[in-house]
């Protein structure tokens, strides 16, 4: 069944402010595709106020089978559907890139890679997509973890925890991040890992560090995984 509103893309642009009244004050769960995953009991991940999933999420009975938030980078690797999406529950749509070119790099114009900075193809591709309240990032927001991780682009992971630990959730937990440390995702698919010459490319153990931080501040939890992981007790 498709969202008979589906089409009316400019009623569901959403700011930050917004889209705080799904999170604020709520138990909060941010579920990522590593194998590591599939560890959870059944149930526990579905018995959080609100359930965050990123990217290609896969259902299945480890992973719990709700979907109340869909965080992603919504580019061409994107498979989820309006139609998917609408199904498994999706209240409000997540996009980690705002619709600009809010990066300069020499070696991105140099190689042609300009899908790496300039993000304004997303919102080409998606123009018939949006079917829910949906944030978008302006570009200052989006720099804000570009800039905390010394000028990378974040995995949509990262930027998924960044956001919602801004929203004054009661509590967030992860589960199902390795950060690609199997060289998977999508629960069970080989990661591609991007070119190592790239300036900006993603650096999973950086994001790792300030989620050990955000840890022991107190500010979330995370699986028995990601604590052997990040070696914390």
């Amino acid at each position: 069944m498709i969202n008979p509103y589906q089409h009316d893309t400019a009623k569901w642009f959403i700011d930050f402010d917004a889209a705080r009244r799904w999170f604020e004050k709520q138990s909060v769960v941010i579920v990522g595709s590593a194998p590591s995953v599939l560890k959870n009991k059944p149930g526990f991940i579905d018995s959080h106020d609100v359930v965050v999933r990123v990217n290609n999420y896969k259902l299945l009975n480890a992973t719990g089978h709700r979907v109340d938030v869909h965080y992603s980078y919504y580019g061409n690797a994107i498979r989820k559907t309006p139609d998917e999406l609408w199904k498994d529950g999706v209240q409000l749509c997540m996009c980690k890139c705002p619709d600009g070119k809010p990066i300069e790099s020499e070696w991105h114009e140099r190689n042609r890679k300009q899908a790496g900075i300039d993000f304004r193809y997303i919102y080409t591709l998606r123009r018939n997509f949006w079917f829910c309240p949906t944030f978008v990032p302006t570009k200052e927001h989006f720099l804000i973890a570009f800039e905390l991780l010394d000028r990378h682009i974040p995995t949509t992971g990262f930027s998924a925890i960044h956001d919602v630990l801004q929203l004054a959730p009661r509590s967030l937990h992860l589960t199902g991040f390795d950060f690609f440390t199997s060289g998977l995702h999508n629960v069970d698919e080989p990661w591609q890992r991007g070119r190592d010459d790239d300036p900006i490319r993603h650096m999973p153990q950086r994001e790792l560090n300030f989620i050990r931080g955000w840890m022991r501040a107190g500010l979330l939890t995370v699986d028995d995984h990601m604590k052997n992981l990040m070696g914390v007790g």
